[in-house]
């Protein structure tokens, strides 16, 4: 294994703990043990004996290993990758030195076999342990490819947001930093809540977390709203529209903000009288829906057209980096209305 990026570890160990999991494993212990008994030249009737002593034993090898891991988990992924790696497998091995001793043991108790020799029970360990360690290193390099993988994607992720923070679009400072200059002197309470929201927007753009909770996502863009509502006043209405959704939700960090600043970039501004932003959050067929709906004129098909989409195609690599083809990215025109909609699927975590 390389050990290049050892000293991140991520977790190498999943959850054994986990009924899909234990599943899989179960299932995938079966398979082994048929493999095993089809190896093994016998008669009909002394092929269903030989699975079944073979199954009996790799599935109790396999759910001690399984729970084992599961018990040392937080600890052993606390190392390196490497170190995690070593670890697992020397408790394995030491899982199947052991119970192999314990079938010898009790099979000399009960009289299971009639030659019970020196020869046979170090044929026995020596093809246990054998078998055993050759199937921990496919496993344990299965496992460290998919925490690299995962690594991957996490630093992927990063850097995507980190360039999405990045990309405050100065106009939108200068106009702020203006619009509380002009009500300092006018209103100072309104002046002191847009500095308070500016301030959030930032500490938003700093922060290192590539997700938070739905609430922190609607509060940040609920701040940036009300910036914008000072500067162009009744040209911008804004209409929430939420169905009693779990706010705690973990989400992609920066995914609902920027389309709402899109949308009054390309649609609101270009228009004189201006017009409704609609913001929708809701469940659908087990996916948190995030939809933002705006007007658009063709002067703001203009701009949508010669910009480069960044907020978008950004927004857009990074749900298909975290979700695959689960996570949905849509944009769709009607008439006068443009509208973005991500769907976030629920069982996954982000990353």
């Amino acid at each position: 294994m390389d050990s290049n990026n050892a000293n991140t570890n991520q977790g190498l160990l999943p959850n054994f703990c986990d009924v899909t999991v234990v599943f899989m494993l179960a299932l995938l212990v079966e398979l082994f043990a048929l493999v095993l008994a089809l190896a093994v030249p016998s008669e009909m009737a002394g092929f269903w004996e030989q699975l079944a002593l073979i199954s009996l034993f790799c599935q109790w090898l396999g759910l001690l290993n399984a729970a084992l891991l599961c018990l040392l988990r937080k600890s052993l992924n606390k190392l390196t990758m490497v170190k995690t790696a070593i670890a697992s497998f020397i408790l394995m091995m030491l899982v199947t030195l052991i119970l192999s001793l314990l079938v010898i043991t009790i099979g000399e108790y009960l009289s299971f076999y009639s030659v019970l020799d020196t020869h046979w029970h170090n044929f026995f360990l020596v093809k246990n342990l054998s078998i055993s360690a050759l199937v921990y290193i496919v496993v344990l390099r299965y496992l460290y490819i998919q925490a690299q993988w995962k690594l991957n994607l996490q630093t992927q992720s990063h850097a995507q947001i980190q360039a999405l923070k990045a990309r405050i679009r100065p106009h939108f400072l200068f106009n702020s930093m203006n619009t509380i200059a002009s009500l300092i002197q006018i209103d100072a309470a309104k002046a002191e809540k847009a500095v308070e929201d500016l301030s959030d927007m930032f500490r938003a753009s700093l922060m290192e977390k590539t997700t938070h909770t739905l609430a922190e996502e609607i509060a940040l863009t609920r701040s940036y709203l009300d910036i914008e509502t000072l500067r162009l006043g009744d040209r911008l209405e804004t209409q929430w529209l939420e169905n009693n959704v779990d706010t705690n939700i973990d989400i992609p960090a920066l995914c609902l903000q920027p389309l709402v600043e899109n949308a009054i970039y390309h649609g609101i501004e270009p228009m004189e009288n201006g017009g409704l932003i609609k913001i929708k959050v809701n469940i659908e067929n087990n996916s948190l829906c995030l939809s933002v709906t705006n007007p658009i004129s063709d002067r703001g098909r203009m701009n949508t057209n010669k910009s480069n989409h960044m907020a978008q195609e950004n927004i857009r690599k990074r749900l298909s980096l975290l979700y695959g083809d689960k996570g949905v990215f849509e944009v769709k025109e009607t008439g006068d209305q443009y509208t973005v909609t991500l769907g976030i699927p629920l069982k996954h975590q982000t990353l």
